[in-house]
């Protein structure tokens, strides 16, 4: 049996296990919003993301800079929490991965980012977009009125300007960065929908993907393609990711085997990776490319399987927590992720957490609890250290 075969039928058998409560973090973002998760880096599948990780080199731009965030090889002395806040102001961080961006939608939104990373906390800004790149250093950021027509390039130890990358037209409506820090994936759009789409809302038929561009950081080069969002997908965000090597591109269809379609640097239908693109959690497949992240279906608990063996293990930790969505690997065994108060049956409440895939599934908090919401009200954006 083949390893897709291995995980598709994973995929089946744990779909109708672990009931968790409508409203999650999974189903309200995912399914009925499709926001995308995007990551500034990519190791471990897809973050933002918009949320995806990766060891990768220091771009050109920044060619000299030491990375500010740095880790143990162990897991004592490598967490950073902020428990005393349901939006973090101090740095959140565990093993090779920091949260390194965020929006707090409240209702609208507003884009913070860390700063002085390797001891201080998030700054705010009137930008519509963030994305930080795999030096941690820079980050590539958008005119708060989208769609923007330049990128600037900021200094996160400063928050200060580098330069603005110019793209000739306003179009863009998310960035983020490749695996090798090089180049940036900007998503075009006529149109660009909110961060939090209303589900109820009418759909409005002019906020749809145009395509996308290619742009290299060192030059500014911009290349352009046509690349027509799903017409379904009218009124929601339809941003695009990078693949786990960077030789492709992916977004997600809400198809329940193939949830990543991909394509190749210029727009063409391409075959996606054996393993990434079955997942259907921002997470996708651990560093060590063993264990993939899964969802099944709406309503079910997360899951991990090993892609070689097609064995499932259940994010069903002890105590308090209810794991909702698994949004990036810290390590080989441990996850990010949003979990609901198992507590408090009549409301929920979230925050992130660090949970082991293993054994018991320790959980460690990484955030304070929110208050009672429908979903969570800010949304987390990870990059990985090299």
């Amino acid at each position: 049996m083949s390893t897709d075969e291995l995980v598709k039928n994973a995929l089946g058998a744990v779909a109708d296990q672990a009931r968790v409560p409508v409203g999650v973090a999974h189903a309200a973002w995912r399914k009925r919003t499709r926001v995308r998760i995007t990551r500034a880096a990519t190791t471990a599948a897809a973050l933002v993301a918009a949320v995806t990780v990766g060891v990768v080199t220091v771009p050109p731009l920044v060619a000299g800079d030491a990375p500010d965030i740095t880790t143990s090889a162990t897991w004592q002395g490598d967490i950073a929490a902020d428990l005393r806040r349901p939006i973090p102001a101090d740095r959140v961080a565990a093993g090779h991965v920091a949260l390194t961006a965020y929006a707090a939608c409240e209702p609208s939104c507003s884009w913070y980012l860390l700063t002085h990373a390797g001891t201080g906390g998030y700054t705010g800004a009137r930008w519509g977009w963030v994305a930080v790149a795999p030096s941690g250093r820079t980050a590539a950021v958008l005119e708060e009125t989208l769609p923007a027509r330049r990128i600037g390039l900021v200094d996160t130890a400063a928050a200060g300007q580098r330069r603005w990358i110019d793209l000739g037209r306003a179009v863009a409506g998310s960035v983020t960065w490749s695996p090798d820090g090089k180049r940036l994936l900007v998503t075009t759009y006529k149109r660009v929908p909110g961060l939090l789409a209303d589900p109820a809302a009418e759909p409005d038929t002019r906020q749809v993907r145009t395509g996308f561009a290619m742009v290299d950081v060192e030059s500014g080069k911009t290349t352009f393609h046509d690349l027509p969002g799903d017409p379904d997908s009218a009124g929601l965000r339809d941003d695009l990711s990078w693949s786990r090597d960077g030789s492709l591109i992916w977004e997600w269809t809400g198809a329940r085997q193939r949830p990543r379609k991909y394509y190749d640097l210029t727009g063409r239908s391409r075959p996606g990776p054996a393993q990434e693109s079955l997942s259907d959690q921002p997470a996708g497949l651990s560093p060590d490319g063993r264990l993939l992240a899964m969802g099944g279906r709406t309503g079910s608990a997360p899951f991990v399987t090993n892609v070689a063996s097609g064995d499932t293990t259940l994010l069903k930790p002890p105590g308090v927590h209810v794991i909702t969505q698994s949004l990036a690997w810290a390590d080989d065994t441990h996850l990010i992720a949003w979990a609901q108060d198992r507590a408090n049956s009549s409301t929920s409440r979230y925050r992130l957490v660090l949970v082991d895939v293993t054994g018991k599934q320790k959980v460690i908090p990484l955030t304070g609890w929110t208050d009672a919401l429908s979903r969570p009200n800010w949304m987390p954006f990870f990059t990985a250290t090299p």
